[in-house]
């Protein structure tokens, strides 16, 4: 309490993120609609059946967060998250799918998504995925980490050059895109290097900045791809 008796203003409720669900299977879109319905930090207000709907949809309703299937029938999820996210580079995108196989994934990354989940996650974990999602985290299913890894360490010996923006990473960066490939969280890192999360934060924000990439998930891909970490 203050000096005058006065309380300090309560501190102004988070207003959940928006959701848009993009799903071709209407029971699974409606299944997952009543999941989010009992998150209080996720509010769906859209959804779609097909990319191009999709795209339509986020650039009407400009959603914090579209999860978006794979495959589809037409305009399939990565191209559609291709248009979505050179639209609007502020929307974040979780691919949401059954399929783990290596060049959807990359291609997914490539086009802007920000994570990459399996349909078969437990409602708490994909819960606990998404709101680390929201608060800049990588979101990578295990089963699909694991693929995207071994698929890498396959590509070991065919790495391309390391161009001259990747040498300018200081042995802190690499550090920490090293951990970060490994899929610790901010906290984690921070942990582990002895960093504050604010510093984790500037260095992954200077990363990006020179691996020219836009979230930390396509940063990992490079940094696999091209040797700078492995």
């Amino acid at each position: 309490m203050s000096a005058t008796g006065a309380l300090p203003p309560a501190a102004e409720p988070t207003a959940p993120t928006t959701v848009l669900v993009v799903d071709d299977h209407a029971l699974f879109r409606d299944g997952l609609i009543a999941l989010i319905s009992r998150w209080a930090d996720f509010e769906v207000i859209g959804t779609a059946a097909d990319g191009a709907e999709a795209v339509r949809l986020a650039a009407a309703l400009h959603p914090g967060l579209v999860l978006m299937d794979v495959r589809m029938d037409g305009m399939g999820g990565v191209e559609a998250t291709r248009l979505i996210t050179e639209a609007d580079p502020a929307i974040t995108v979780a691919m949401l799918t059954m399929s783990n196989l290596g060049e959807d994934v990359y291609q997914a990354l490539r086009n802007g998504a920000h994570g990459y989940l399996s349909k078969d996650e437990p409602a708490d974990r994909l819960h606990d995925y998404l709101a680390g999602l929201m608060r800049g985290e990588a979101a990578m299913s295990s089963a699909i980490a694991a693929r995207v890894l071994a698929e890498f360490g396959a590509q070991g010996g065919s790495a391309r050059p390391v161009p001259p923006a990747h040498e300018r990473l200081t042995h802190r960066e690499r550090d920490v895109l090293r951990l970060l490939v490994e899929g610790m969280s901010n906290e984690e890192i921070a942990r582990d290097l002895f960093l504050s999360e604010a510093t984790v934060k500037k260095h992954l924000g200077s990363i990006m900045t020179k691996l020219h990439v836009r979230n930390r998930v396509q940063a990992a891909v490079l940094g696999l791809r091209q040797g700078i970490v492995g």
